[in-house]
């Protein structure tokens, strides 16, 4: 069968069940169903993740597990931004290939490396038809490096984040390639290093790890921490290290040494509005600071919530209308379930989480209402408000 009729034997089937294509293999002997179906697994994965990769149905899907990791569109077009215009680039764990895709736009000369060789092949064939022009290297990044002739405007690598044993680690010096030890290398070889690190690794603990990093990105899509970047240049001074947290349109830049100095108002009571920071600002550890730089209160010192008399305008989160507070007891719960068949529900520095609140409660998920049940100073409460 000729590679156009494959291909529309993929779009043709894209919504049917993969198993069951397999089932069904011997209905299409001309068909390598079983590559089929791995196709139209993959185009499913990718559709929202990568929708620039979707709108090409001839693009290959070797491995689960490298559309499991790859970057998304959005975070991958995020890394842009950090590329001169027109510069040298090299991605040293290129895998599905997304972020070299990406990489490429902005870049004179991008490199991809691999020690995956059916990622390689699939990585040749696939930005031939995406039409981007990237060199494919197959084999060990930081070994291709060290043979690589002149310096790189930027190097990009994505340390895999799972051991010898298949388990997850967060912490760099558990990821391979190991950061710490490929260091004085990657700076050597280039003015600017971008490393993609697990979203749930300790940030306070990387930057100590990593003295002289430039900035830590804490990269959310929707509401949701997706990436954290830190940009690595030779010679930079630690106490000038920013943070940045950014999800979509919102931008919220600071320095450590600002979060620890800020001054904080504590609130006494509840005011009219409960404000709430996104994601990105909660993983990125700007608490004192969301205080001082939009004169809200903070709910208690283990609380990231605030509340203000006004509205905080350009507040980087959720702004909520107070509507009552109750005190953490048995009557209250008593007085919610008969008032309320469906409520939103958030617990944040309470005895309970948010799923055995619920349960506690007796009250379905959903609803225009959104209950919060938290501190405020040191007193366990409920507070009901809408957006």
């Amino acid at each position: 069968m000729s590679e156009e009729k494959f291909i529309r034997f993929v779009v043709e089937h894209e919504n049917d069940d993969p198993a069951r294509l397999l089932l069904s293999a011997d209905r299409w002997p001309e068909v390598d169903v079983r590559r089929a179906a791995r196709r139209i697994e993959g185009r499913r994965k990718i559709r929202d993740k990568v929708p620039a990769w979707h709108a090409h149905p001839g693009l290959d899907y070797p491995t689960t597990l490298s559309l499991e990791q790859c970057s998304s569109e959005e975070t991958a077009r995020y890394k842009q931004a950090f590329v001169p215009e027109g510069g040298r680039v090299a991605d040293l764990t290129g895998g599905l290939g997304v972020d070299s895709w990406a990489l490429s736009a902005p870049a004179g000369e991008m490199h991809y490396c691999e020690r995956n060789p059916e990622l390689c092949a699939a990585a040749r064939h696939n930005f031939a038809i995406l039409g981007a022009d990237i060199r494919v290297h197959e084999g060990d990044g930081l070994q291709w490096l060290r043979q690589a002739e002149g310096r790189f405007d930027l190097i990009y690598l994505d340390p895999a984040r799972r051991d010898k044993t298949a388990r997850r680690v967060y912490d760099i010096a558990d990821c391979e390639p190991d950061l710490l030890a490929a260091r004085d290398l990657l700076l050597e070889r280039s003015g600017r290093v971008l490393a993609k690190i697990s979203p749930m690794a300790d940030i306070s603990r990387t930057l100590l790890q990593l003295p002289g990093t430039r900035e830590l990105h804490v990269v959310g899509v929707r509401g949701e921490v997706k990436e954290l970047l830190l940009v690595l240049e030779p010679g930079f001074p630690a106490e000038e290290t920013r943070i940045v947290a950014a999800d979509g349109p919102l931008r919220f830049a600071f320095r450590p040494s600002e979060e620890t100095e800020a001054g904080v108002r504590y609130a006494s009571s509840v005011g009219r509005y409960l404000l709430q920071p996104a994601k990105v600002l909660r993983k990125a550890g700007a608490f004192r600071l969301l205080s001082e730089r939009f004169g809200v209160d903070k709910l208690d010192p283990s609380t990231q919530l605030y509340t203000s008399d006004t509205p905080a305008e350009g507040f980087p989160g959720r702004t909520f209308e107070v509507e009552e507070i109750l005190p953490w007891n048995k009557s209250s719960l008593r007085e919610l379930g008969r008032r309320y068949d469906r409520l939103e529900m958030t617990a944040l520095n309470f005895p309970l989480s948010t799923e055995a609140l619920r349960a506690r409660c007796g009250i379905a998920d959903g609803g225009s209402r959104h209950l919060f049940a938290t501190t405020l100073n040191h007193e366990k409460v409920l507070i009901i408000c809408q957006p």
